[in-house]
C-alpha cells in the first residue's frame, strides 16, 4: 500500500466544481478513475491513479475495490496493477456501433430552438470557419439564413468565440493573429471580446457574443472537448431580436450542459476504442466495433 495520502477530499480532475445539485461526486469520480487508462498507460496502480486523479489514496482503493466488482477493472496477469475489463466495451456498444454525434444531441438542440424560438446549430472547425453540421430550427418568425453546411467566421460567431475561448491562452492568441484578415477595424476590440468569452466560458461554461457578428444578432455559445481537451465541437443559439438576459440565463447554461454531453460521449468513445484494440482486438466484432478498432470477422 502506498503512503496515506492527505484526508482533505479533492475534486477529480475534469470533475465538475460548481455547486449542482443533481451532480454525483461518488460517480465522476469513478469515471475519473476509468479515464486514467489510456494506450500509453494500460496497466495502472492505485499510487498511479492517485497522482493522476488528485484523489485521496483510500478513496482510490475503494473506488477500484467497486469498479473491480462490477467489472469493469482486473488485475492485470503477473501483476499488482489493473487494467480495464470487457464490460467497459458493452457500456458503449450502441454508442459506437451508432456513432453519429448529431443524431444524439438533436433532440436536446431541437427543444432549446424550441424554447428560444431561434435556431441551435452544431459546427465543427474548417479552417478558419465553424462548419454547421447539424441544425434545429426554433418557431421564431425571425431566424438567420442558415442550414447544415453553412459557414460562421470564427472571429466574429458565437460558435467562433466558443472554439477560440476552449484553446490554450497561447494557441488562442496565434489563432486570432491567422483570423485578422476577418475584422476591418475591430481588432482590439475583438481580442477584448474574446478575452471576455474565455473568462466567461471558465466561469459559466457558455460564451455570449451580444451584436458583434451582427448588430441585431445575439447569440450564446459552448465548446465540447475531444480525448486530449481541444476544442472538436461547438453548440451555438442565436438570432435576431433575442434579449440578452434570457440568453444569459435560460440558453446558455443548457447549451453548456449539451456541450459537457458531447465531450463525455467524445471521451466515453475514445476510451472504448483504446480498450478494443489493445485487450480484445479477437472480439471487436463480437461487440459490434470492427471498424472502430480495427478488428476483423474470425
Amino acid at each position: 500500500m502506498a503512503s496515506t495520502a492527505s484526508k482533505k477530499a479533492t475534486t477529480p480532475r475534469g470533475a465538475k466544481t460548481a455547486v449542482d445539485r443533481q451532480f454525483v461526486t461518488a460517480l465522476a469520480r469513478g469515471m475519473a478513475v476509468l479515464r486514467c487508462f489510456d494506450a500509453i498507460r494500460p496497466q495502472l496502480g492505485t499510487t498511479e491513479i492517485a497522482q493522476m486523479t488528485k484523489l485521496p489514496q483510500p478513496t482510490v482503493w475503494r473506488l477500484c475495490y467497486t469498479l473491480q466488482q462490477l467489472g469493469y477493472l482486473v488485475q492485470a496477469p503477473d501483476s499488482d496493477k489493473l487494467r480495464i475489463e470487457m464490460a467497459v466495451l458493452g457500456l458503449g456498444q450502441y454508442a459506437l456501433g451508432s456513432g453519429d454525434i448529431g443524431e444524439m444531441v438533436l433532440p436536446e438542440m431541437t427543444q432549446i430552438a424550441k424554447l428560444s424560438g431561434a435556431a441551435v446549430s452544431l459546427g465543427i472547425v474548417d479552417q478558419d470557419d465553424i462548419l454547421i453540421v447539424k441544425r434545429a430550427q426554433g418557431d421564431g418568425q425571425l431566424l438567420m439564413n442558415l442550414s447544415v453546411g453553412s459557414r460562421l467566421p470564427i472571429a466574429t460567431s458565437s460558435a467562433g468565440w466558443a472554439y477560440l475561448a476552449g484553446l490554450p491562452t497561447a494557441a488562442r492568441e496565434e489563432a486570432l493573429q491567422k483570423l485578422k484578415y476577418q475584422v476591418t477595424g475591430k481588432w482590439t476590440a475583438l481580442r477584448a471580446a474574446v478575452e471576455a468569452a474565455a473568462a466567461n466560458l471558465a466561469t459559466n461554461g457558455f460564451v455570449f457574443n451580444e451584436g458583434f457578428y451582427h448588430p441585431d444578432v445575439n447569440a450564446v455559445g459552448s465548446p465540447a472537448f475531444d480525448k486530449s481537451g481541444k476544442p472538436q465541437y461547438v453548440v451555438t443559439c442565436g438570432g435576431p431580436n433575442l434579449k440578452a438576459k434570457f440568453m444569459r440565463d435560460e440558453i446558455g447554461p443548457r447549451l453548456a450542459r449539451l456541450s459537457r454531453k458531447i465531450t463525455v460521449a467524445l471521451a466515453a468513445r475514445g476510451f472504448l476504442k483504446f480498450a478494443a484494440r489493445i485487450y480484445y482486438p479477437q472480439n471487436c466484432t463480437s461487440v459490434g466495433l470492427a471498424q472502430e478498432c480495427g478488428g476483423r470477422p474470425t
